[in-house]
């Protein structure tokens, strides 16, 4: 009777100790100015616009405690989904300096700091804790839009206010353009394998200071030396820029020559010329740079681990590591099963069985765009097989914007007609993607909410559930959103996307390896958005024309390893890549007219180099592994017509991505936004000029044949008038014809000599036998 007593007595007197500490933590916030009501111009406060502000504590019987008492209802319900014991909003003036000066309206992640720490962004409060927002139980940190606060909570009590301390330091910093000197440690509130908010684990939000001053000595020493990694990066590499200002200068001095004999000033009007013809000549000069370091520079640099190139990791550097889920996305069309996907499909599951016996998850989710298009036997056989091998699939339906009238002649359809269904972009993958993607996020949103329910019928929370009564609720999910399309999307199996995504062609080969190596490197360099194989080739025909395109592509891959080792950015060729799922989200937009999120650009032909744009500009690193040694097979074109069709591809989606059509030059300008975003971003400007230097590289093969006609016509017409800052065709020729068949062959069959692949006698064989090839057909694109 004494204990019956006593037990009710206990628990009175904790839920008045929750209450003092639910008051004290308010007056704290208060006093730290987190609290603070949004004044207008006029410095009036709106009283509605305080109700969300205020501090929460979990009760001993579960239900929270507030301070004020009728805090927003919105605030209490997403503390409830996330779990939190405690928690508060910020509101003050640094949140608002932030929201006017560093958030976008489509933003949905704000970078923080260079380590690659992230701020999540809700639409509102009432999204924390669903699939709309990406923010996780484990970020500890969310602003929140339309109520204009930052939401904070955490697992325990006595570090709330540090955390809250921590939260606002790093704002400062970011608002001053300086690096916060809070050390950033691994976050109490957390199980090991999680990081905090200034840690370098993306999606993760919480940071509490060290105590320990000989600790925060080191971290100091650690963070003054990344700094100085870091600016040293962004040092002007000068080497092939200063030969391409020696040779446009050659040519002014001679007009200075001739304007001290004769005074003709007019002659400098010639100058206008030269920003035209030195873009291009850049890559002309980059190429003699690139070989004469090739030759000479120690070949330590491409096989070294750098900030864009990476090393093997260790197998057991993270022991207590959980390995994340990995989706392996493919996007496909009218591919044959027998030959192209079925050897595809068979090297990804050896892959994923070796993951999952290194204790990690993946899966395939197909993004088959032809299902609807081919026969209805295929189609099945496809069902068939994606079933067979436990793969998840989503298939729009086809490209119907159009009806044939009785006159057989094509009218629109009306977009708001059910048969009306557009398959945006000029080769449809990058919309084929967004389309999937849009439809898992659907689909989870929808199993957010049924496991809601049913767990809330079942009185119990969603951790009592078992794996195959999730799977169960999953498939009802993904059935009620195909239903809710009308059944224009087909879909079945696992569509969910895990932490990392590999995204691969239909005809590829992967290591076998390929998933843990890059799990470990991607927890190890959290920074890292895009981690790009570098790719073998898989050769079907053996004939002429395939085997000089094989060598030309290794060629290439070979020059971009030394290129990234030396320093320059890496590429993003659309595939072999693993993507961070969190880091294609936040640089995702939405559709104005559909309302799905667009991950992918589906306005441009490189889709792959318009993200790696929007990737690097929003501070996340693109990282080339070569590691594997052509591990990652794919095939290459096996016609010329096939190989033609590439290099237009290509050409069409450089002028997509830097210049606006001719049209809108007089509203919009020559230029798009991205390509003067681009212009005005902090990447590296040896990047910036590398880039440059690819895009008017089409435009000087194009140029060939046009300025070789005009050059035959000036010198027959008016060659005795010819001013000496006019170099003619034939000195260019030898100066192109030296530079490409001698001393670019000769460097780079030194380069594999020095890497190891070949001898140099034999790659000087193989590099001669294919000189020839290369001069007739590149001498042909023009």
């Amino acid at each position: 009777m004494a204990t019956a007593l006593k037990t009710p007595f206990r628990f009175q007197n904790a839920l008045s100790m929750t209450t003092s500490k639910v008051k004290y933590l308010a007056k704290k916030c208060q006093q730290a100015k987190w609290l603070e009501q949004p004044e207008d111009e006029f410095g009036l406060t709106d009283e509605d616009s305080s109700a969300g502000l205020g501090v929460l504590l979990r009760r001993p019987d579960g239900f929270y405690s507030s301070d004020p008492i009728c805090l927003s209802i919105d605030v209490l319900k997403a503390v409830e989904r996330l779990g939190a014991v405690v928690a508060f909003t910020m509101r003050s003036e640094i949140v608002w300096s932030m929201e006017m000066e560093k958030i976008t309206p489509d933003m949905t992640e704000l970078i923080l700091d260079k380590s690659g720490s992230i701020l999540p962004i809700a639409p509102s409060v009432r999204d924390i804790g669903t699939p709309r927002c990406s923010a996780k139980r484990e970020s500890y940190v969310c602003y929140c839009r339309r109520e204009r606060f930052i939401l904070i909570w955490a697992s325990s009590v006595p570090n709330i206010l540090a955390h809250g301390n921590d939260v606002e330091t790093t704002l400062l910093g970011l608002l001053w353009g300086s690096q916060s000197t809070v050390p950033e440690t691994a976050n109490p509130h957390r199980s090991s394998r999680s990081s905090g908010l200034m840690t370098h684990q993306r999606g993760s939000t919480q940071s509490v200071l060290h105590s320990d001053p000989a600790t925060n000595e080191k971290l100091s020493i650690i963070h003054a030396a990344i700094e100085k990694e870091t600016a040293g990066h962004k040092h002007f590499d000068p080497e092939k820029n200063v030969l391409v200002v020696v040779v446009e200068m050659a040519c002014v001095a001679k007009l200075l020559t001739e304007i001290r004999l004769d005074g003709q000033m007019v002659r400098l009007a010639l100058v206008a010329t030269i920003p035209l013809f030195a873009t291009f000549s850049l890559f002309f000069m980059i190429v003699i740079t690139g070989s004469l370091f090739s030759s000479s520079d120690p070949c330590r640099n491409p096989t070294a681990a750098s900030i864009q190139v990476s090393i093997a990791p260790k197998l057991g550097r993270f022991p207590d590591y959980e390995l994340p889920h990995i989706t392996i996305q493919m996007p496909v069309y009218k591919e044959g099963l027998k030959n192209v996907m079925i050897p595809s499909i068979n090297s990804l599951v050896t892959a994923i069985k070796h993951y999952e016996a290194q204790g990690g998850t993946a899966s395939i989710f197909v993004n088959d765009d032809g299902m609807q298009l081919v026969s209805s036997d295929q189609a099945e056989a496809r069902k068939a097989f994606y079933d067979l091998h436990h793969i998840g699939y989503a298939c729009r339906p086809p490209h119907n914007v159009s009806f044939k009238d009785e006159k057989g002649k094509a009218k629109p359809l009306a977009k708001d007609d059910p048969a009306y269904f557009e398959r945006k972009g000029q080769f449809k993958k990058a919309s084929n993607m967004n389309y999937c993607l849009d439809f898992s996020l659907r689909v989870e949103e929808e199993f957010e909410n049924l496991l809601e329910e049913e767990s809330q019928a079942r009185h119990c929370t969603q951790e009592h559930f078992t794996v195959d009564e999730e799977m169960e609720i999953y498939d009802t999910a993904r059935s009620n959103v195909v239903e809710s399309d009308g059944g224009k999307t087909w879909a079945d199996g696992d569509c969910r996307i895990g932490e990392l995504i590999l995204i691969i062609d239909s005809d590829t080969r992967v290591p076998e390896d390929c998933l843990i190596y890059a799990a470990l490197e991607m927890h190890g360099s959290p920074e890292v958005a895009l981690l790009q194989h570098a790719s073998g080739i898989m050769q079907v025909v053996n004939n002429v024309f395939e085997n000089g395109i094989t060598y030309f592509t290794s060629l290439i891959y070979t020059s971009i390893q030394f290129a990234v080792g030396s320093g320059d950015c890496a590429p993003f060729v659309g595939h072999n890549t693993f993507i961070r799922w969190k880091a294609i989200q936040s640089i995702a937009s939405r559709d104005p007219e559909t309302g799905r999120i667009l991950f992918w650009s589906e306005s441009h032909v490189s889709e792959d180099f318009d993200v790696s744009l929007r990737l690097q500009m929003a501070g996340f690193i693109v990282r080339l592994a070569t590691y594997h040694n052509g591990g990652f097979q794919e095939g290459v074109s096996l016609t010329i017509y096939d190989e033609l069709a590439r290099w237009e591809k290509y050409v069409y989606g450089c002028n997509e991505l830097g210049f606006n059509p001719l049209i809108y030059w007089p509203r919009r300008g020559p230029f798009t936004k991205l390509f003067l975003k681009f212009l005005f971003s902090n990447i590296k400007i040896t990047s910036k000029m590398t880039i440059f230097a690819y895009i008017f590289t089409y435009y000087a093969i194009a140029s060939a044949i046009p300025l070789t006609l005009v050059n035959y016509l000036v010198s027959g017409w008016f060659n005795a008038d010819l001013d000496q800052f006019y170099l003619t065709s034939w000195k260019i020729f030898v100066s192109m014809a030296v530079v490409f068949n001698v001393l670019s062959p000769t460097a780079y069959t030194m380069l594999r000599h020095r890497l190891g692949q070949t001898t140099f006698f034999i790659s000087l064989l193989e590099t001669c036998k294919w000189t020839p090839t290369f001069l007739v057909f590149f001498g042909g694109l023009s």
